[in-house]
């Protein structure tokens, strides 16, 4: 009697819980895609910026990515983690700050803290992406391909002053 009582709670449970959809296949790919590009977006010199002069000193944390549908334009992907970096024109680090990557035409990072990526709007933008409620975040955990050194580092290395 005991043990049936324990089956029929279990499956209750196993009822009452919200069932996890799949990652969209096309979502899966395309977050994948960015990741994997992310290190040479965020050091390539565009009209003589980079969007994270100081990549080669960063370290990445906890990344992970939603994804936006779009009824008329091109659906989007949004990465969001932690970044721990030298903040350009100083030899301080950042301390682990959280960020949200863009990837497009223009390339957007921003962070919670001043010198790192998109300086006014920085906050504001991390909470919108990052803190919002009805985010549909993927699985997968894109550290790894986020901490990884950028071909074209020794261009990022000058633009910063030398770094790492």
């Amino acid at each position: 009697m005991q043990r049936s009582a324990l089956i029929g709670v279990a499956l209750a449970l196993t009822l009452a819980a919200p069932a996890l959809a799949d990652d969209p296949a096309d979502m899966v790919a395309a977050a994948r895609l960015r990741a994997q590009a992310a290190p040479e977006t965020l050091t390539r010199r565009s009209l003589a910026q980079v969007a994270l002069p100081t990549y080669g000193t960063a370290k990445f944390r906890n990344v992970r990515a939603q994804y936006i549908r779009e009824e008329l334009v091109n659906d989007q992907i949004v990465f969001c983690g932690e970044l721990d970096a030298v903040v350009p024109g100083t030899t301080r680090r950042s301390g682990w700050t959280r960020f949200a990557y863009i990837p497009g035409d223009p390339t957007t990072i921003a962070t919670e803290t001043d010198g790192i990526g998109i300086h006014e709007l920085g906050k504001r933008i991390v909470a919108k992406y990052c803190d919002a409620p009805d985010a549909k975040w993927m699985s997968a955990d894109y550290t790894a391909d986020f901490q990884r050194m950028p071909r074209n580092l020794a261009e990022a290395a000058s633009a910063a002053g030398g770094g790492e």
